[in-house]
């Protein structure tokens, strides 16, 4: 009788630790917040010596120690990286601008800051300088980016050819060489690349198409409390002042206020 006691006290005491245990992982799991984004994002995203940086990081970085959360980074391509969180294999994406389109799927923070569009073109090239220029001619976009689409809405006689690469690496290639007329993508990001990378190209002078950027997150009751939390830390640093100190520091320029405005 003695020996079925200790045993239903070794049982109780082996139930209680997995459900304490349980409990600390559950926990855990809530104080983490997973980011996908492509690794070579430079000036949004980016890896270096192991070490993820860039403006968008250093932005949820402040938002989510004001909060208490660690981040953990999921870093590939961006077809990716959408995969990701559509299947939920991470919480939210880094540097997602907002369009209709996506927020029939997600729901959406506070913006943290405003992307205006813009051309990349070879160093040499004279013949382009802005949108009325690329009527007719062929211009890159990185699949699974909104810049496309911005240019598009831009173009009304649908004159423009746009082809989508998997990577910007070839895109700027194409471009410096001539084999492709010009980039759309962000205009401050890629001011801000050619400027401390070196990438042989310039940027025209004509910026379009102003987007509202956030962190989109799957519609669940949960992920809606998490917004809150997060709106909650990006007006605190809009009133400090952390918010557009990031942004001078990355862009010499506040893009976290609209240009529109």
């Amino acid at each position: 009788m003695k020996k079925f006691n200790v045993l239903l006290v070794l049982i109780f005491v082996l139930v209680i630790s997995g459900c304490g245990q349980s409990s600390a992982n559950e926990a855990e799991s809530d104080d983490v917040i997973k980011i996908g984004s492509t690794p070579d994002g430079y000036p949004q995203v980016y890896s270096e010596d192991g070490e993820v940086k860039g403006f968008s990081a250093d932005v949820y970085q402040e938002v989510f120690d004001r909060l208490g959360y660690e981040i953990e980074w999921s870093l590939t391509d961006w077809t990716g990286a959408l995969a990701s969180l559509e299947t939920g294999k991470v919480d939210t994406l880094a540097n997602f601008a907002v369009t209709p389109e996506r927020q029939e799927k997600y729901n959406y923070t506070n913006p943290y800051y405003y992307s205006r569009a813009g051309l990349g073109v070879a160093q040499d090239n004279e013949d382009i300088n802005s949108l009325e220029d690329v009527q007719g001619k062929r211009v890159a976009n990185v699949t699974g980016s909104n810049y496309g689409d911005v240019l598009k809405a831009e173009d009304e006689g649908d004159e423009i050819e746009l082809v989508n690469y998997d990577t910007m690496d070839v895109i700027i290639s194409d471009v410096a060489s001539g084999n492709m007329d010009a980039f759309v993508t962000g205009r401050e990001t890629l001011l801000a690349q050619i400027q401390d990378k070196g990438i042989p190209l310039r940027v025209t002078e004509e910026a379009f198409g102003e987007k509202l950027v956030a962190l989109p997150f799957a519609k669940t009751e949960k992920n809606d409390q998490l917004i809150e939390e997060i709106n909650g830390a990006l007006q605190e640093m809009r009133e400090d002042g952390a918010l557009s100190e990031i942004s001078n520091e990355w862009f010499g320029e506040d893009v976290t206020v609209s240009a529109e405005e």
